[in-house]
């Protein structure tokens, strides 16, 4: 095999094999009905009960845009710079209500546990940072805000590289028992660009891609992904923002756009307007606009 036809190291989920779609099926309309019927009762239940069918991201107005939960699949944030989106996503996996894996490729785990903790005990962050706090009294924080989320667990891949296949095992033991689970990326780029490959970013990040959908499903999770913007569109965003490949719309079941106006500074509150824009939702409106707040110094949206 020639090196042009060889399939990228990304396109193995599982070691010595390539990663390969479901075989496809042959049915007629009618043959859905069983499905049909057992997704319905599902609908129904989780109605009544007022309980989500999936990870939440915590955020009313967005869930209910997202049709109530992430369903599974790929789904992309991007926004320039300072418009939150580790924040947001961290965030969220404290509060999707379910085993969540953090996958991080650019902040160091302890740097993450500081912006939690911020936000968790409402301790400015500069303040975790600074000796300001004696060892005692910042690790008391450190406790409180890690007992606020039991269900999170992280993968450092911020010094070498995430194989599929251990995200994937990873996943799976972190989702134990549970009825959902939720995957969070950050970055797609950071993380693709690791892998062990001379590829142009091109085809990295197409085979990143592919692999993360496919993780979605096997997993049959959500995986929200960080994508990094093009300097085409650093300012303006939109649904072809995401750096480097169009796939990363493509293949995405929700891309959210996160808008920051950088002529607008901190209100007294120490809050910042930030616009989420659902630039491609295939579970509701797009082009959809939902506000939310940004306090910087404690790592914290809310609606």
């Amino acid at each position: 095999m020639s090196e042009a036809t060889k399939p990228h190291p990304l396109l193995h989920l599982i070691e010595g094999q390539k990663t390969t779609p479901d075989a496809p099926r042959l049915f007629r309309l009618g043959d859905l009905l069983g499905e049909w019927e057992s997704d319905a009762q599902a609908a129904h239940d989780a109605r009544v009960q007022g309980i989500p069918r999936g990870p939440v991201t915590g955020f009313a107005s967005i869930d209910r845009e997202l049709g109530g939960a992430l369903c599974p699949g790929l789904h992309i944030v991007h926004g320039q710079p300072g418009a939150g989106k580790t924040a947001f996503t961290l965030q969220v996996a404290t509060s999707c209500g379910c085993p969540c894996l953090y996958v991080t490729c650019e902040m160091a785990p302890l740097e993450l546990l500081r912006r939690h903790t911020a936000r968790v005990t409402r301790t400015f962050l500069g303040r975790l940072k600074n000796g300001e706090l004696s060892p005692g009294d910042s690790l008391q924080l450190a406790r409180r805000a890690c007992a606020e989320a039991p269900l999170l667990a992280m993968c450092d891949a911020t010094r070498g590289y995430a194989p599929p296949r251990w995200m994937r095992d990873a996943a799976l033991a972190t989702k134990g028992d549970g009825q959902h689970l939720l995957v969070i990326v950050d970055s797609l780029h950071s993380w693709a660009e690791s892998a062990p490959s001379d590829a142009p970013e091109y085809e990295t990040l197409n085979a990143g891609i592919v692999v993360l959908r496919q993780l979605a499903h096997e997993l049959n999770c959500p995986v929200l992904v960080v994508a990094e913007r093009n300097r085409g569109t650093m300012s303006t965003g939109g649904l072809s923002a995401g750096a480097g490949t169009r796939k990363i719309e493509y293949g995405a079941e929700t891309v959210l756009d996160m808008e920051r106006d950088q002529a607008k500074r901190e209100d007294a509150a120490g809050e910042v307007e930030i616009t989420v824009k659902f630039a491609k939702n295939r579970h509701g409106a797009a082009g959809k606009k939902v506000p939310v707040f940004f306090h910087g110094a404690l790592q914290k949206f809310r609606e």
